[in-house]
């Protein structure tokens, strides 16, 4: 497994951080990194696998990866991301403590513990547009000047991510677009049978509508949406648990284990059994 460097994507042997735009993020093979990484989604969507753990991020989401951690995106549509990058090993200039916001980021949005936490279009553009301002500045000599305008960026995307964690409790679904409400709805229960007809009617949305809304959003019908979805999930329950073939299969919505491997084998090319022992060995290592 390859291990990211940060002599790769720091600028200087004097920066504590690296930001940056990536357009299209494309599947990977996991991979970890000598450094910590908070990610923003600011367009599309995908998978994003996190030892082991799988969950759909989408635009405005955003989640913290550890040095230790193992991490990759599957089934990836036009996702782009704002990376945010930090040493380990070096410290801020002019920014105290910021280790304590970071803290917040990192516990709220574990697989484990995490809510749907998006950022409002407003506070995702003004986070592009401050993303923008340090990755247009160059400076050579990468003076105090430099510093203190970067850093106070990199503050302000921190605390914006803050505030959107500390509103958490205010959220209510009135306050979501059509979309979002369909979108959070299969998040989290993917891996029951949904009504199609009945979620339209509920969120206010033409099923004409929805399908146009998943094939921009995700790239696949909503069903074939969902099985994506129960097939990841199935992985994870594989790699990361010993419960029996049948009974994974049952939880992500299959009605036998047969059925999971038929439709397992063609998305990964493998069986659900050879997964677990080939997670086996990996384990071994």
């Amino acid at each position: 497994m390859e291990i990211k460097q940060p002599q790769d994507f720091f600028l200087s042997e004097a920066h504590a951080f690296c930001l940056f735009m990536l357009d299209n993020q494309e599947m990977a093979d996991a991979h970890g990194h000598d450094f910590d990484e908070l990610v923003i989604v600011r367009s599309g969507s995908g998978f994003h696998i996190i030892n082991d753990q799988v969950e759909l991020v989408y635009t405005g989401d955003f989640f913290f990866v550890s040095a230790n951690d193992t991490h990759y995106y599957e089934s990836t549509n036009n996702l782009s991301l704002i990376n945010l990058l930090f040493h380990k090993d070096r410290h801020f200039g002019f920014i105290h403590n910021i280790d304590t916001l970071l803290d917040v980021v990192r516990e709220t949005t574990q697989p484990s513990v995490r809510e749907l936490l998006t950022l409002n279009e407003s506070e995702l553009q003004k986070i592009v547009g401050l993303t923008e301002e340090v990755t247009a500045r160059r400076d050579d000599n990468f003076d105090a000047v430099y510093f203190s305008a970067t850093e106070a960026a990199i503050l302000e995307i921190v605390s914006l991510l803050c505030r959107c964690i500390a509103r958490r409790g205010e959220r209510n679904r009135n306050s979501e677009s059509s979309g979002q409400k369909i979108l959070n709805y299969v998040r989290q229960n993917y891996c029951r049978h949904i009504n199609w007809d009945a979620l339209c009617e509920e969120c206010g949305m033409a099923k004409r509508t929805m399908f146009r809304f998943f094939k921009e959003m995700t790239g696949t019908t909503p069903e074939k949406f969902q099985q994506i979805c129960c097939l990841l999930k199935a992985q994870e329950l594989l790699r990361t648990t010993d419960r029996p073939i049948k009974d994974v299969a049952l939880f992500c919505g299959f009605i036998n284990a047969s059925r999971l491997t038929d439709v397992y084998k063609k998305r990964f090319s493998r069986t659900p059994s050879q997964e677990r022992h080939l997670s086996y060995s990996i384990t071994e290592l």
